[in-house]
Order: structure tokens, then sequence, then C-alpha cells
């Protein structure tokens, strides 16, 4: 395409084509037309042929850079970028693609610095940033939010809205891949700048900096306020600024110690303290994820004494017949040509261990593996560190054999001893023949199994939690962490936010035992009716008194809660709502939807369902998902009669509404029937599926034969200076 020559230079140094490099105006013409035809390795090797030609040109170094990173070649890349930066020192697109590769390589704390300077560079030369700068901007926040430096992308994302740059929807998208990466809990509320109010010797320093700082001016910003430190160490401004600005310059470190100097602060509300120490702790999480305690996975090795040849397989047969018996085992079926993908030789069988409790808690995975050509008969015991050394007595004594020392596994995650609790499983009794179906209204077979699995859980929960060794408080327990002052505010973070997050109702109800198990004062009501007004943090909402809201702001409390993930706050408004003579059909809908999700018994779902049709035949909507979301209930309560007329209500009704079908499969597969079996057949009613459409093949099926892996299922989580409520959007 033609380039006009009074565009700015695609190098970066701010002037115009006609005055930079004009005599390569045909060049960069061709490099865009094969860019434009998806050729990046010719116009890589067209670029590095000018470049033999035209040395130290910046349209020809920022470009080759551009396209090896397009083409992931980032060795290259970075040897380019370093060469660019070298030569243009104060370029911004030279400071951007260095702050990408240094990105790419992890140094994030480096990047968001290149950054800044790219974007003061471009400020500085009285320009707008360039499209090229705002494409690595974008690149930043994808990046910062993968490597789970949600301050670092998020202030990007701020910046590009303050400055206009980009479309409302590209900023739009950004925002909702910061959303989507996992923020954590206590970062959900995002903390703006604070002025300082009333007279000070040092307020023109202050507020030179804050000006800094509003200009995205951050590592000056930051420098300035690092040096009132010795003048005004008791300002809750200042060390709430530097807080917040090392959030967006990845300095985790250094952004928690602020927060927790303005935590220790006097005259810093309690609730305040506590979400502050909260923030500390998730961002001392975020600079080292690793740090002790943590329960890691562990993986032993034993041989087994089997003779060769034909009797060896035989004696394999006869171990394997003797676990199926010992008591503690459960023969678990698994993919073997999962093994085979990998290039590994599966196993012979696998089998999960218990421990001998009542119920009986899930430990570990035994893997029993037969001769192979390089190696003997082995067995290999798997799970967390601490299950595996409980289960390896029982195992040894059962398989005859003696497991060595833990094998090497720097690729396995650690977890928090937290997630290792709440991701207990434990061994229900199964019943011999289909349980009857349940009267209606009462509580089916299921919801008596996972009401027992929830009590065995919680129970354990309970009675572990207080007295285990946690890194959030630095390696001390939640009971001894209470007698501190400061470190009691830990355990007041923990507790609050499993509270408020917790997507289950048993969870959170957990939390709240906890807190009266440890004699920790309970939280008092929130007084505030507007407390979007009130700038309330969403991790107090679920204590509004809901009934005194108007509808307007309850509404806006479900929304936000569902979006943001406070998850006791949206169940607390959805039941208000629900409750609320003024809603409106279309609020009923809403709040009724998000208290389906969110009951733990069957009745109680089929309860909410009932109502929703009926609000759905107000609102002349579509029925198709309700029969969806009833089937799955009807199909795990074994309301055969029930899932008949289901079926053939869905056939009729629903037969050409292709997204009720692909949820119709997804239900079918979860329930273990065999989708590609059933499209093409008759369904109940004498039809085929759908009117006669096939049943899609929607998502792959659940992998049901995959091992178990201890922790691998889901576990229970004026003027800008307020504070403002983090949503994706």
């Amino acid at each position: 395409m033609a380039i006009d020559t009074y565009a700015p230079c695609p190098g970066g140094t701010g002037k115009k084509i006609k005055f930079c490099c004009a005599d390569l105006v045909g060049d960069l013409e061709q490099l865009d037309t094969l860019v434009e035809g998806d050729q990046v390795s010719a116009a890589l090797d067209q670029v590095r042929r000018l470049e033999e030609k035209h040395p130290g040109r910046a349209c020809l170094m920022a470009t080759r850079t551009k396209l090896e990173l397009a083409s992931k070649r980032y060795a290259e890349a970075a040897a380019s970028s370093k060469a660019f930066l070298d030569a243009f020192p104060d370029n911004p697109l030279a400071l951007g693609h260095a702050a990408i590769n240094d990105a790419l390589a992890g140094r994030v704390q480096e990047a968001a610095a290149l950054f800044d300077k790219a974007r003061a560079a471009a400020a500085g030369a009285g320009a707008e940033a360039s499209a090229e700068l705002v494409r690595i901007a974008a690149t930043l926040v994808q990046a910062a939010a993968q490597l789970g430096h949600v301050g670092f992308a998020q202030g990007i994302v701020d910046w590009l809205g303050d400055a206009g740059l980009g479309t409302e929807e590209e900023r739009r998208l950004l925002a909702a891949i910061v959303g989507s990466s996992g923020v954590p809990a206590a970062l959900r509320t995002r903390m703006r700048l604070e002025p300082l109010e009333g007279d000070s010797p040092w307020r023109i320093e202050f507020d030179t900096a804050l000006d800094h700082a509003r200009h995205w001016r951050l590592s000056k910003a930051l420098t300035a306020f690092r040096s009132l430190k010795g003048v005004a160490g008791d300002s809750r401004p200042l060390f709430t600024n530097i807080a917040v600005l090392c959030e967006m310059l990845a300095r985790p470190v250094e952004a928690s110690e602020a927060w927790l100097t303005v935590a220790r602060m006097n005259g810093t509300p309690h609730d305040d303290a506590v979400e502050m120490t909260g923030r500390a702790m998730t961002l001392e999480t975020e600079a080292d994820p690793d740090r002790s305690p943590l329960v890691r996975f562990a993986s032993r090795i034993a041989p087994l004494a089997v003779p060769a040849g034909e009797e060896g397989s035989a004696a394999i047969d006869l171990l394997e017949d003797k676990i199926r018996h010992a008591g503690r085992f459960d023969q678990a079926a698994f993919d073997r040509a999962q093994w085979v993908s990998r290039g590994a030789a599966p196993p012979r069988s696998a089998w999960r261990v218990y421990d001998d409790g009542s119920p009986a808690r899930l430990l570990a995975t035994l893997l029993i593996f037969g001769r192979q050509t390089d190696r003997e008969p082995e067995a290999v015991l798997q799970g967390f560190a601490a299950d595996v050394e409980q289960a390896r007595p029982a195992v040894e004594a059962t398989v005859g054999c003696a497991f060595g020392a833990e094998m090497t596994t720097e690729s396995m995650p650690a977890v928090s001893p937290t997630n290792w609790l709440m991701g207990s499983q434990f061994r229900m009794q199964q019943p011999t023949s289909a349980p009857p179906p349940a009267p209606a209204g009462q509580p089916s077979f299921f919801d008596s199994f996972v009401e027992e699995q929830r009590k065995a859980l919680w129970d354990r929960f309970l009675a572990v939690w207080p007295d285990t060794p946690l890194p959030e408080l630095l390696g001390k327990t939640p009971r001894e962490a209470l007698r501190d002052p400061q470190t009691a505010l830990r355990v007041a973070a923990l507790v609050d936010e499993g509270e408020a997050t917790a997507r289950r109702p048993d969870a959170s109800a957990a939390w709240t035992a906890v807190r009266e198990r440890l004699g920790m004062q309970r939280p008092a009501t929130v007084d505030s009716t507007q407390p979007f007004e009130d700038a309330v943090p969403p991790l107090r909402w679920h204590r509004l008194d809901m009934a005194k809201l108007s509808i307007d702001e309850l509404r806006g409390v479900l929304v936000t809660s569902l979006d943001a993930g406070f998850e006791k706050a949206a169940g607390l408004a959805a039941e208000a709502l629900a409750a609320r003579p003024d809603a409106t059909p279309a609020d009923r809908w809403e709040a009724l939807g998000a208290l389906e999700e969110r009951a733990s018994s069957s009745v109680r779902k089929l309860e909410i369902i009932a109502e929703l049709r009926g609000i759905a035949k107000t609102l002349k909507a579509n029925d198709g998902m309700l029969d969806v979301a009833e089937l799955r209930v009807r199909m795990q309560r074994g309301d055969e009669a029930d899932v008949v007329r289901l079926l053939e209500h869905v056939r009729r009704e629903h037969g050409r509404d292709q997204q009720v079908i692909q949820a119709f499969a997804e239900v079918l597969m979860e329930a273990g029937i065999d989708i590609s079996a059933l499209a093409g057949r008759a369904m109940p009613g004498g039809a085929g599926p759908a009117g006669g459409a096939a049943i899609p093949a929607a998502a792959p099926a659940a992998e049901a034969g995959k091992l178990w892996t201890p922790g691998g299922e889901s576990s229970a989580a004026g003027g800008g200076e307020k504070k403002v409520i983090w949503t994706p959007n």
C-alpha cells in the first residue's frame, strides 16, 4: 500500500517519513505488502538485506524487531531489540520492544520500567503515542496478565483509557483479558492515588510527585514519593501512593511493604487494615509463589520382586488381586492412549489409596507397571508428600516392596496448605444397586451422597486448618498468628476473603465456622444504603443489610458481585432482590438464576427452576436452557419419568435451537451417555433426536479414565481519588 510521506516515521523517531527516511519509502511499501500478504519470513529476509545497505536506520531496526517477535524468534528479537535500544536509547519503540522482550523472559519489573520510559518518551516528544506503541501496550497487558502481575496489566489498560488510545472495544477486550487471568480477590478492589489533605511543609514535593503519577510518569513519581519517606513517614497518602505505583510498576515486594505500613498506622480503620494486609499477602505471593510452607507433589518408586516370563505375569495378576481385596484400595480407570501418545509405557493398573478413617480419605495413586524392555516391574506411589508418607506403610505392607526416595518432581506444582485441605476427597459408601427415585420434594440419594462428602471435607478442614503452618502467615499457624496483633490481621484477611469469595455456600459457612472456632470477633454489619456512592469495598458487601438497599443498589451489588466473584454478596443480593415486591420480572429472572446456580440441593434447584419457568412465560423467553438445567438435576436424582418428559419436550420444542441442543448433549455426556451412539437413533417419543437433527459432538467428553492427581480437582475463591470496584469490563 502507498505510504503517506507526512505520516510519522515507523521507527519511532518522532519525525515525518519525508524528513527521516524518504529514501526508503518504496522499500517500506514493499515490506507492508509482504506483511499484509502474511509473508512474514520473506519480509524479515528483505529487512535484513535493507539493514546491510542502510545500517543504523530506526525504521528498519524497529521493523526487524517487530517481525522477529511476530514470528516467535525470541532470541533473535532480543538481540535486535538490544541493538535498536543501544542505537536509540530514548526512542519509544526501542524501549517498548525491549519491554516486550523482558516480559517474555519473565523480567516483568524491568519490562514495566522500560514501558514507563517508552510512554514518557512519547509524551515528552509532544506527540500522541503511535499505533505501534499501543500494540506494544496490548502485548504487555497480555504478558503481564498471564504472569500474574495484575497491577502492571491493569495500569496499562487504565493509561489507554485515560489517553483515549485504541478503540473502546480493544480496551474492553484487554480489560477482559486481565479479568480472565484470575485476579486474586484481595486485588479486585482497585486503589486510587490519594491527594494530601491540609497543609504540610513538604506539600509542594508531594503534589509534584502526584502530578507525575497522574500524567503517567510513574517512575519519576515513585522516586519523588520515596524521597519523602524521611520527612513524612507517618503519611497514609504517601505510602498508599507508593503502594499503588509499585503495583503498576510490577514491584510486588515494595508494594506489599507499603500496604503493611499503612495497615499498621494509627488511625487506620480495622477493616481497612485487614484488607490492606490481605492485599500485601497476595503481593507477597505474586513476588514469591513458591514460598514455604507449601504442600508439594511427591512420587516414589519401588521395584517389584517377581520372576521373569509367564510366571512373572501371573505373579503380578496375583498381586493385583491382593490389592483389590485389601480394603484400602479402589481400582481406577485410566486412558492408555494418553500414555502412549507421550511415548510412555502405560501401567498395568492404577489404584486409589485411602486411609483407614471413617469416611476414608483419598491419599494417593498407586501405579503397577509390568516388565518393560528397559526396566523391571515396578510400583509408583504418587500424591502430595504428606499424604504419600501417610499411605506408604500400608501400601508397602500390601504390595511387599519398599519405596525409595522421592523422584524428581520440579515440574509438578505445589499448593498452599489451605488449597490442599480444601481439595480433600473421601470414599463414600456406594449403593450395591440403583437407589430408588426420591419422592417429589424430598432429597435424593445424590443429595445425601454429596452432603456426606461435604460434611467430611469441612469437618476435616475445621479440625486441621487452625493448627496448620501457612505461607500467608509467615509459617505460623492461624492459632499462633492470632496471638500477635499484626499477624492477627493476616488471619482476619484470610478468613474474610474465604467467607466473601467461596463459590459454594457450604464453603463460605465453613470460613464463618473457622472464625467462631478460633474465637475471632464477628465483623459488624456495614451501615450503608449506598455502597457505590460510599465506596464500600466489595469484600465487605456481604455485610450490608440488603433489606435497606434500594432496588437500584441491589441490582448493582448483584451484577458487580457476580462479575467480580464476591459470591456471598451475590447470593445475599439475589435473595433480597427475588423477595422484593417492586422487583421486575427481569430482576427476579437474574436473581433466581444466580440462586439456582448456588443451590446446594436438588430440591431447591427444582423449586427455583419452576419459578423461572413462570417468569419465562411472562418475559416470553425461550425456556430451552431451563429444560437443560432441569434435565441435569433430574438425571442426578434418577427421576426417570421426568427425564423422558424433558427429552420429549426438548425434541418437540427446541429441535432447531443449536444452543439448547449443544448444552443438552453436554448434559448427556456428563451422565456418561455415548452421544455418538445416540445420534441418529430414536429418542423417547419415537422420533429421531431433536426432530431429525443430529446431536452435535459438542465439547470432547470428560476424561473418564483420567488418573486422579491430588489437587487436580476443583476445590473450594472525586477525580479518581476513591476506591473503585474492580471488574473485568
